[in-house]
């Protein structure tokens, strides 16, 4: 009964705490339909297993792996992935419960929040900007909502203050973590919802290292642009300011950015060799975050008739094993058995024999949000998750 009463404490109060009319992103469109656009090409807002095939096929292979409850992984991975979820966690009672399909106050109760509509839009509007401010973290297991104190008002925050109350449907204040620093994106793509070591984000940490002063939002929100926020919304007291855009930008939504990030060149360095020189841009790993992207360099080598003589595959990934020495995600692994990944600002060189007779070279670089390797374990349909990004092609002349 104990357990079951603070589970009904945790949902009151945790609803208690959000304004309905700010759940939903459409809402907000009506103003500012620039940024809504945008953030709906992002991950962000396919952040809850619904909208999102390959954050549920990883759940539910996680927990196969881990050999735990659905739920019980699904809400450690909602710290990040739905901090609004009411259930902070599940314990064992619960677990058996579901196995055996059977329907208490308390499976009713956990399966109502799990489904409520408003975490169905992923990390939206009022996540970020109804976070009114961060706690200094104390361990790499603080992460998503244990870092944030919610706004109890009608408060929507961000880089700048609006005395005039312009918006109308909301208040607005300036909070200094959407000015500077990355305190509030590290929230999240910095630590781990579990116990295991090597299931942590790290990316933050690579940042800090490569020593680097970038924000993260002057690449994955472009550099600012003049503007006004809200154009339709009392237009005589508009304010023309920097703004960014909303894209959290990835290589599903901003090719560009990928195009950037990496340098690349091919030189003949010996009657039998070439020198593939790879420079990394980035103030981070690359691939960084979610333990089963990969990159791929292929490099094909043709005589003077366009024939092709030879193909090699180079990749860029962390390969995890889990107890049985099969490949899997960092979240079930063991063990990391290699990691390729390009370091920030690395500048990479890899010698390549060639063939006799080669005239040119033709390097692609290609991007998996899942790797090829573990598409074999986790069946994805959407090929958004699971086709090949180009991200760079060229010809080099090896005469």
């Amino acid at each position: 009964m104990r357990v079951l009463l603070c589970i009904l404490i945790t949902v009151i109060f945790g609803n208690a705490g959000i304004i309905e009319r700010f759940t939903k992103p459409e809402n907000c469109k009506s103003c500012h339909d620039e940024q809504f656009s945008a953030w709906k090409t992002s991950l962000h807002s396919l952040s809850h297993e619904k909208n999102n095939e390959l954050y549920e096929k990883s759940v539910r292979f996680v927990a196969l792996e881990a050999s735990k409850g659905h739920a019980e992984v699904l809400v450690s991975c909602s710290n990040c992935h739905n901090p609004r979820l009411e259930i902070k966690e599940v314990d064992d009672v619960y677990t058996i419960a579901k196995a055996f399909d059977l329907k208490t106050q308390k499976t009713e109760k956990i399966d109502e929040a799990l489904g409520v509509e408003h975490i169905q839009n992923g990390i939206s509007c009022y996540i970020c900007h109804n976070v009114d401010s961060i706690k200094a973290k104390s361990s790499q297991n603080q992460v998503g909502y244990k870092n944030f104190k919610w706004t109890e008002d009608d408060t929507i925050v961000g880089p700048y203050e609006d005395p005039d109350n312009r918006a109308g449907f909301h208040t607005s204040s300036q909070r200094d973590f959407f000015v500077d620093g990355n305190d509030l994106c590290l929230s999240c793509h910095q630590g781990t919802a579990l116990n295991n070591p090597l299931a942590i984000y790290n990316t933050g940490d690579e940042h800090l290292q490569s020593g680097d002063t970038q924000r993260c939002v002057d690449c994955h929100m472009k550099p600012t642009t003049k503007g006004i926020i809200s154009p339709h919304s009392k237009p005589e007291t508009a304010k023309v300011r920097d703004l960014r855009a909303h894209l959290f930008a990835g290589v599903r939504n901003s090719s560009e950015l990928l195009n950037d990030s990496l340098k690349i060149d091919l030189k003949k360095i010996a009657q039998n060799k070439v020198n593939l020189n790879v420079l990394n841009l980035t103030s981070h790993n690359l691939p960084s975050g979610f333990s089963g992207r990969n990159i791929t360099i292929i490099v094909t080598f043709f005589d003077n008739n366009a024939k092709e003589l030879k193909s090699q595959s180079i990749n860029f990934e962390k390969i995890y094993h889990n107890k049985l020495e099969v490949i899997t995600l960092s979240y079930t692994a063991d063990k990391l058995i290699s990691d390729t990944t390009l370091k920030a600002y690395e500048d990479r060189n890899i010698k390549i024999d060639i063939p006799l007779h080669t005239s040119s070279a033709k390097v692609e670089v290609l991007y998996y949000v899942l790797s090829p390797k573990l598409q074999e374990r986790i069946i994805i349909n959407d090929e958004k998750y699971t086709k090949p990004y180009e991200i760079y092609k060229a010809t080099f002349s090896l005469n």
